[in-house]
C-alpha cells in the first residue's frame, strides 16, 4: 500500500497550529510577569495576520537580561510541508527570571512578504504593525544549547519549536 501526501493548508490549519504558539507565548508572559496580558493579546493578533497571510517564517522569543545577555530562547519555524508531523501540546516553558530581564519577540518575513510591493508592504504595516521597530538580532544563539522539542502541525502546515538555553 502506498500512501500520498500533497501540501494542502488553509487558513483554519494555519489558526490552529498559531493558537498553540499562541499559548506558549501567554505561558511565558504570565509566567515571567515581564508583558501584560493587553500587550500579549495585541501582539498574537499582529503576528496572526502575518501567518494567515503566509508572511511569517519564524518567531524568536528571548529572555533578555538587562545586560542584554539572552537568558533562554523559543524558535518557531513554520513549515509547509509538516503532513507527516504528529502534533504536540503547547507548554513547558517556566523560564526562571531575574529583575530587569525582558521579554522579546523578533519576527522572521518569508519570501512571500519579499515578493510584495513597497505599497502593498507599507499598507499591511499600517493596519497589523503600526507599532513595530527594526531588529539587529541575526538568529544566532552561540554557544547556547538548542532542542527542538515540540512540532505543532495542522495537515501540511506546521511550526517546530527549538529552544536554547545556557
Amino acid at each position: 500500500m502506498t500512501d500520498t501526501f500533497t501540501q494542502t493548508f488553509n487558513r483554519d490549519d494555519i489558526r490552529r497550529v498559531y493558537a498553540s504558539f499562541a499559548a506558549d507565548y501567554k505561558i511565558v508572559a504570565e509566567w515571567t510577569g515581564l508583558r501584560s496580558a493587553a500587550h500579549v493579546e495585541k501582539t498574537i493578533g499582529q503576528i496572526k495576520a502575518l501567518a494567515e497571510e503566509q508572511y511569517l517564517s519564524a518567531v524568536h522569543m528571548h529572555l533578555k537580561s538587562s545586560s542584554g545577555e539572552i537568558r533562554q530562547a523559543a524558535v518557531y519555524r513554520v513549515s509547509t510541508n509538516a503532513g507527516t508531523w504528529s502534533s504536540d501540546r503547547p507548554g513547558d516553558l517556566y523560564w526562571q527570571h531575574s529583575q530587569g530581564d525582558t521579554l522579546n519577540l523578533v519576527v522572521y518575513l518569508s519570501d512571500k512578504w519579499r515578493a510584495l510591493s513597497q505599497t502593498a508592504r507599507e499598507q499591511f504595516e499600517a493596519i497589523h504593525m503600526p507599532d513595530w521597530g527594526t531588529s539587529d538580532f541575526d538568529g544566532n544563539y552561540g554557544v547556547m544549547v538548542s532542542t527542538a522539542d515540540r512540532r505543532y502541525a495542522s495537515r501540511d502546515y506546521g511550526i517546530e519549536r527549538t529552544r536554547y538555553s545556557p
